[in-house]
């Protein structure tokens, strides 16, 4: 149970991070309000390919409004700084490893979420912003690492 629920916690943080993605990195949201047109894999030019190379067994599935999305994000990523550059890639990745079942949970979130007043989906943004920020920039550390030299 308690895995359940971390797993689907998990997919509603990567799927507001998904959707925020690209108004962070610049994409155009005034082109959202017209209804888009899918855009084929093999349009895509190669580096932006590589750039969504996570999203690609999944792509047709995908809504055409966020195909263009994430296409608008990925001509942005050679712009994007190394540590915004990984986040982005991770974030990718683990949408990507996620179950139907918890996409799925994590688009209803979003829709709950998005129901929210502005103001607090400004702070919970600030709040996610702040998580995200104190995990680049916290060391990673694990059981298994020995201490420090200057420890011993």
């Amino acid at each position: 149970m308690g895995q359940r629920v971390f797993g689907v916690a998990a997919a509603v943080l990567v799927a507001l991070s998904l959707a925020w993605l690209p108004a962070v990195y610049g994409a155009d949201t005034k082109t959202d309000k017209i209804p888009a047109a899918p855009v084929p894999w093999n349009k895509i030019p190669a580096s932006e390919q590589k750039v969504l190379a996570p999203l690609q067994k999944d792509w047709p599935q995908l809504p055409a409004v966020m195909q263009r999305r994430m296409v608008t994000a990925a001509k942005q990523y050679p712009k994007l700084a190394p540590v915004q550059q990984e986040r982005f890639q991770e974030r990718m990745r683990d949408w990507a490893a996620l179950t139907p079942e918890q996409r799925r949970a994590a688009r209803d979130k979003y829709k709950d979420l998005s129901k929210l007043p502005p103001d607090k989906q400004d702070k919970l943004r600030e709040k996610w912003n702040s998580k995200s920020s104190a995990a680049v920039t916290a060391p990673a550390t694990t059981a298994n690492t020995p201490p420090p030299a200057s420890a011993k």
